[in-house]
């Protein structure tokens, strides 16, 4: 059976199941890693620590034997382990602790680094994903550790569940403003709340919603502040504006966030803003009449904010999520209007292309995107999934080719060779392997020669369902004049849509 055939008739769980098979077959059939157990503990972690994630998973490991017990802890707070390495060692250390999963997350959450975004986001989800009865009844113990020294990490989350518990913030909020940098942590746990919320204020008491609907006035008293009582500094108004999405996602919101990006005086605040409007859907952006009114002036501003950074600033993650802002907001204008605002951006500098692995499904966000010939291009990739994916850039019709070649190689023994890329004149770029919560820039030229050139994950097995077409034309404003659709590779028609 062709491939193209193969991928439109198989079920997305049996192809996940087919694709995962030899991976997992191979976790169990490999003998147990053993390491030296009956250690001193610091010397037990430093034997972990040398292992890579794949071989900690393989880890010799008793649930019932608490000399196992640093093993589980490492499972759990490691960057980038699959949920269900992190789910086997919270209830491993739960029976070993005798104790309950808001006592061993908190914990986890305090060997955390901070720098570590992907890891800290995995432990706030889990622990204020758990349900309110649950936190309920560990209220005391939220109480204690928000009495206690704590690091940042562990008080974002036991605000983060104080709030869930209480279905609001009457307790959550008078504390953390009596308490030297604790607002922060309370802000900042906001996006990690269950949610997200709606635009609706009466949505019923302690849900997401109900939650949200309360949040939403003293988070925006910060974000907006119209008196002196109510300014703080600009890391808490950073905090405030990136949790204002999460509260209500509708015009009030909007015109806030618009508000600091075009008027803010720290970029730290504006730059804020714009990654919490680029979270509230377009559906949720203002209707009708006010709707030019309020964009216009907006993408206009975004474009000078560029204009007034360096080329090499236009490169940098904060900037590209205001490009993409801008680009979002473009395609919320009339058409003219909205050619004039790619226009602009394109002038500045770099097209910036934003593809995502989705989480457990084994195809990226984006389907289809178009470049013009010769001009700059950075794609971001972004892995949150817990597979390992790569992105690489391909010739017109050279997908199956490039994917089987490249998904038949061995793996490198050497660092500096990116995995599963083959060596052909077919490839034109290519990211290196990324890890679960990793995220690589590639930037190159477009190529000179207009046509529909592929873009694919060449790990063993994914190119079926993740793949996509970068589409290059020779003049983009006459392409946007009279768009076309490229042809899908594997189906041989045109794209539906350009995102899953």
């Amino acid at each position: 059976m062709k491939a193209a055939a193969l991928a439109r008739q198989w079920p997305l769980a049996c192809f996940l199941l087919v694709v995962s098979l030899p991976t997992h077959a191979a976790h169990r059939q490999d003998p147990p890693l053993r390491i030296l157990i009956d250690q001193p503990l610091r010397a037990v972690e430093y034997q972990l620590g040398r292992l890579t994630s794949g071989e900690l998973s393989k880890v010799e490991r008793k649930d019932d034997d608490v000399r196992y017990r640093p093993v589980y802890v490492a499972l759990l707070t490691r960057r980038g382990m699959p949920r269900q390495f992190r789910d086997e060692a919270l209830a491993a250390l739960m029976q070993l602790d005798k104790t309950s999963a808001t006592r061993v997350l908190l914990e986890a959450l305090a060997k955390i680094p901070t720098d570590d975004a992907f890891t800290a986001d995995k432990l706030l989800t889990t622990l204020l994903n758990q349900p309110t009865d649950t936190l309920r009844q560990e209220r005391d113990l939220l109480l204690q550790t928000i009495d206690r020294p704590s690091p940042p990490l562990v008080l974002r989350g036991a605000y983060g569940a104080l709030l869930v518990a209480d279905g609001g913030p009457d307790s959550a909020w008078p504390l953390a403003l009596a308490r030297d940098s604790h607002l922060v942590e309370l802000l900042r746990s906001v996006p990690h709340l269950p949610g997200p919320a709606s635009a609706a204020s009466s949505a019923p008491a302690g849900t997401a919603g109900a939650i949200g609907a309360q949040l939403f006035a003293p988070i925006a008293a910060i974000a907006a502040p119209s008196n002196a009582a109510e300014a703080r500094d600009t890391v808490t108004r950073a905090a405030a504006l990136t949790a204002l999405a999460w509260t209500r996602r509708d015009d009030a919101t909007f015109e806030i966030l618009a508000r600091e990006i075009v008027s803010g005086a720290s970029e730290d605040t504006r730059v804020a803003a714009a990654r919490s409007l680029l979270i509230i859907p377009d559906g949720a952006w203002p209707k009708e009449g006010a709707w030019p009114k309020e964009v216009a002036p907006l993408a206009r501003a975004v474009i000078a904010w560029v204009g007034e950074t360096t080329p090499d600033r236009r490169i940098e993650p904060a900037m590209l999520d205001v490009i993409h802002l801008g680009e979002r907001l473009a395609a919320a204008l009339p058409p003219e209007a909205a050619r004039a605002v790619r226009r602009d951006l394109r002038d500045l500098g770099v097209q910036v292309v934003r593809i995502e692995a989705l989480p457990e499904q084994l195809a990226f966000d984006l389907k289809w995107f178009v470049v013009e010939a010769g001009k700059p291009v950075q794609i971001v990739l972004s892995n949150p999934d817990a597979m390992p994916h790569n992105l690489v850039v391909g010739q017109p019709g050279s997908l199956t080719e490039v994917a089987t070649l490249g998904g038949s190689m061995p793996v490198p023994t050497d660092p500096g060779v990116k995995p599963y890329v083959p060596n052909t004149p077919l490839v034109l770029h290519a990211t290196r392997l990324l890890q679960s919560g990793d995220t690589e820039r590639l930037g190159f030229p477009a190529p000179a020669l207009p046509g529909e050139y592929i873009y694919v994950c060449t790990f063993p097995g994914h190119w079926l369902r993740m793949y996509g077409v970068m589409l290059v034309v020779a003049d983009i404003e006459a392409w946007e004049a009279r768009p076309t659709v490229p042809i899908d590779p594997m189906t041989r028609a045109p794209f539906m849509s350009r995102r899953d």
